[in-house]
């Protein structure tokens, strides 16, 4: 499935964005205000400058003890940014995201700007009912039996051990 066919795709919000000359303190403000774990440093032409992360405030802000009010969001980012396009499969950048360690993956258009935020928990919205299904077809390809006489066959195994201890 590509990003731009997930169900709720279109209407996610647009992400919120701060420029580099922004504080430390406003970016904070504005993820506890929204409740969202980071934020995209944006140029000028809304292409990606970085992205400022829960944890790169905890270890570049917190940890060396620097004033959040006086420190600029583009001595902290992370500048390295990972970003997909709308046409990307879903599937592809969820492996790279658990792969590489990361939660929040910026939608970026073909000019490079910015249009959409997706985080692992909009792509684990997607992938249980598609495992499912997966699973359902791999048990009935490889067995020859629908998925649901297995789960009664498991849960069944399981009680009478249950109740044989």
């Amino acid at each position: 499935m590509k990003i731009r066919n997930k169900l709720d795709y279109e209407t996610k919000p647009k992400p919120f964005t701060l420029l580099s000359d922004a504080t430390v303190k406003e970016a904070l403000d504005v993820m506890c205000e929204k409740n969202i774990g980071s934020i995209i440093i944006v140029h000028d032409d809304e292409t990606i400058a970085g992205i400022l992360t829960e944890r790169d405030m905890m270890r570049r802000v917190l940890h060396p003890s620097l004033e959040p009010a006086k420190t600029a969001v583009s001595e902290v980012m992370t500048t390295n940014v990972r970003a997909a396009r709308e046409s990307d499969e879903l599937i592809d950048w969820l492996q790279i995201m658990t792969t590489e360690r990361f939660r929040h993956l910026p939608i970026v258009d073909e000019q490079g700007k910015l249009v959409s935020m997706m985080s692992q928990g909009d792509f684990v919205s997607y992938t249980w009912p598609d495992l499912l299904e997966h699973t359902r077809k791999a048990v009935k390809d490889k067995l020859g039996i629908p998925f649901q006489f297995l789960m009664v066959g498991v849960a069944v195994v399981i009680i009478g051990l249950t109740i044989s201890e």
